[in-house]
């Protein structure tokens, strides 16, 4: 067994109605003023009345922000910041999917250390902690609620960049299924498999270990069992709390082990297309993992027999036909065109940390083959 450091936060809040934990929540930690970030979808919900009742019932003040309706810019994290400043806020909430927890955690910490978005973007950027945070997830898929990353585009360049800093931790999650039963069949898929990459990424990355496989094949197991479920039956509650469990084990596997050239490979889909994470991520994780596979067979051979399908070769196949089921558009119909695959794979490559983790070497020549087959 290879040494290794093994780290998780935040505390974690789970189970059906815990969302009603909320008041009590901020009050544990000696918020006043909630900067409440949610997406502009969970703002028109009835759920959300019940959730804003809740606070002032308590007599909570809080200040909502709800702008996000895809993936976040740079300009959307300084605007929530500005917006909390401003109101004089001294604790965030984000409710929602991934984008809108990334811009919660992001205003956090730009709130108490100035600047901008922009400033932070890059690896250890942010020099003291941000406001407390409590991250809500309502979709099943980011694991934002347990990681140290928040991502942003910068639309004027076209490209997609983190802030990764241990001061976007939060310090607490609630993990309510309930809040995912109203999420549609595309949203399901497209966060479900985003959620699956994170498990098998982290599985197969250089940096696991002992302690993130085990969390890392747990997510993976129920994951693949849960979320075709989820995606033909939004309302069965056991595919959602196994989705939202498998999504929050696949985060932690992520923040300890790392992601590798998937994540690499989709970042300037989406900076550059527009093309969403979730997508991007599941539909170039197959042609990843047959690059990869001469490196890692042992393990997806070993991940194929739990899942109880014959080899890992068979495995990759088996995620090749789970993005038919889900209708996962190819990258042709995002008006993406072969002689753009040069200058994508160089912006891939650009995104160095989940390239050095990949457990293959991987060069240009080698990207460009994986865009042509997910064209």
């Amino acid at each position: 067994m290879k040494n290794f450091t093994f780290f998780c936060k935040p505390e974690v809040v789970y189970g059906e109605n815990s969302i009603f934990s909320l008041p009590a929540q901020i009050k544990k930690i000696s918020g006043r003023k909630v900067l409440l970030v949610i997406d502009s979808y969970f703002s028109k919900t009835s759920i959300f009345e019940e959730i804003k009742n809740s606070l002032e019932k308590e007599k909570i003040s809080f200040f909502i922000f709800d702008k996000i309706k895809e993936e976040p810019t740079t300009e959307i994290g300084d605007e929530c910041a500005f917006f909390g400043r401003k109101n004089k806020c001294d604790i965030v909430v984000g409710i929602g999917g991934g984008s809108c927890l990334d811009t919660a955690k992001a205003a956090s910490v730009i709130i108490t250390n100035g600047g901008s978005v922009r400033d932070f973007q890059g690896l250890n950027k942010v020099s003291k902690p941000g406001l407390p945070k409590i991250m809500i997830p309502t979709t099943a898929g980011t694991g934002s609620e347990v990681t140290f990353t928040a991502v942003f585009i910068r639309e004027d360049e076209k490209k997609k960049a983190g802030i990764n800093s241990p001061y976007l931790y939060p310090e607490i999650a609630i993990l309510d299924p309930n809040l995912t039963i109203t999420l549609p069949p595309n949203i399901t898929a497209s966060t479900g498999l985003d959620a699956l990459c994170h498990a098998i990424e982290s599985y197969t990355s250089k940096k696991s270990n002992f302690l993130t496989e085990i969390i890392s094949l747990e997510a993976i197991n129920l994951i693949w069992n849960s979320l075709p479920v989820a995606y033909n039956d939004g309302k069965n509650i056991e595919a959602r709390k196994n989705m939202l469990y498998g999504s929050f084990l696949a985060g932690i596997g992520l923040a300890n082990a790392g992601v590798t050239a998937v994540h690499s490979i989709s970042y300037p889909l989406g900076g550059t297309f527009k093309v969403s994470h979730g997508i991007a991520n599941g539909l170039l994780l197959p042609y990843v993992l047959e690059f990869n596979f001469p490196a890692i067979k042992e393990k997806l051979d070993y991940v194929a027999k739990k899942l109880k399908i014959k080899s890992g070769n068979l495995l990759i196949e088996e995620m090749k036909n789970l993005l038919e089921t889900f209708h996962i558009p190819r990258l042709k119909e995002f008006k993406i065109q072969p002689k753009d695959f040069p200058s994508l794979a160089e912006d891939a490559l650009k995104v160095s940390v989940p390239i050095e983790n990949n457990p293959k070497e991987i060069t240009k020549k080698d990207i460009i083959e994986i865009y042509y087959k997910s064209y």
